[in-house]
């Protein structure tokens, strides 16, 4: 947390390796979101954001944004957004973290979400929470912790993983483009792991469209990329997939792509059975660099996963 004398910022620039990011706390939110405002590769795309610049309220890359429980209530839509996000920067400047007082959150939950930006192309993610009501998420007991990537341009909508088309089928690369069908549907959808169950929610559910997950494909591997233009790819990878206590899912949305190639490549940190007073969480990466190949991008989670197995 922070100390007394601590100074938090609005906003801090760093530029590591290839990449030049900037950050922003909640103080100008909602026309200004908290987390990644901007982030160029300085060799291979130097002038273009691999993040929406145009639209406002729209341009940021893991910015945190709704907290969602299984039932009926106004806290279930953009919750994160709103109250106090005190941001810090590390004495080497390389890292910010954003932390928020459960005062200051309406399900009463801590967290700390910290950004390190690290040669030559990768931002290292390690985001924390501590519910201290788990009453407050209601008889079904979970909590759905939703980020998203409000993209720029992009040359494919989808976002690609290795996992499984149907049942017993072998392991491959997955397309998915988040297509109509489900009842719920508005414009997208979420992906589950091939062992995560469906996450069950209230029939008077107010934000159904990030509670559903479609039945098939599943994910068997926890990254994704995503095909930008200019020849870029962000992928985007976690240190977990799926256990009895928590797991991640990913999303597509895609609200502006009748008008501009932006979707969104979103991802959930869902946390099952929610205790009081337990510390929840989750690493991740995202890489933004030069597209090789489907390879490439496998290559980058295996090193990393083998990485933070050996730390």
């Amino acid at each position: 947390m922070l100390q007394a004398d601590d100074k938090p910022l609005t906003k801090a620039t760093i530029t590591s390796g290839q990449l030049l990011a900037t950050l922003r706390d909640n103080t100008g939110s909602p026309t200004d979101l908290s987390g990644i405002d901007s982030l160029f590769h300085r060799t291979d795309a130097p002038n273009f954001d691999a993040f929406d610049p145009d639209t406002r309220g729209a341009s940021a890359g893991l910015n945190f944004e709704h907290i969602i429980s299984g039932h009926a209530t106004e806290h279930n839509a953009f919750s994160p957004r709103k109250g106090k996000f005190a941001m810090r920067q590390s004495p080497d400047g390389n890292s910010v973290s954003l932390v928020r007082d459960p005062a200051d959150d309406p399900w009463a939950m801590s967290s700390t979400l910290q950004f390190t930006v690290a040669a030559p192309h990768y931002i290292d993610v390690d985001f924390r929470c501590v519910p201290l009501d788990a009453r407050r998420f209601g008889a079904r007991g979970y909590a759905i912790l939703f980020f998203a990537n409000y993209m720029n341009d992009v040359d494919a909508i989808g976002i690609n993983f290795r996992g499984m088309e149907r049942a017993g089928q072998p392991e491959s690369w997955i397309s998915a483009d988040a297509p109509p069908g489900h009842r719920d549907w508005n414009q997208g959808g979420t992906y589950r792991h091939v062992d995560a169950k469906t996450l069950e929610y209230d029939a008077s559910h107010n934000f159904k469209l990030n509670t559903w997950s479609y039945e098939e494909p599943r994910f068997s591997l926890p990254f994704y990329y995503g095909r930008a233009a200019h020849g870029m790819t962000l992928i985007q990878m976690f240190n977990k997939s799926h256990s009895d206590v928590d797991e991640i899912r990913f999303s597509l949305f895609k609200f502006k792509v009748a008008r501009f190639p932006r979707p969104a490549w979103d991802f959930q940190y869902v946390i099952r059975n929610i205790q009081s007073d337990r510390e929840y969480g989750f690493k991740a990466r995202l890489v933004w660099k030069k597209f090789i190949s489907p390879d490439d991008c496998l290559h980058e989670y295996e090193s990393w996963a083998a990485k933070i197995r050996s730390d």
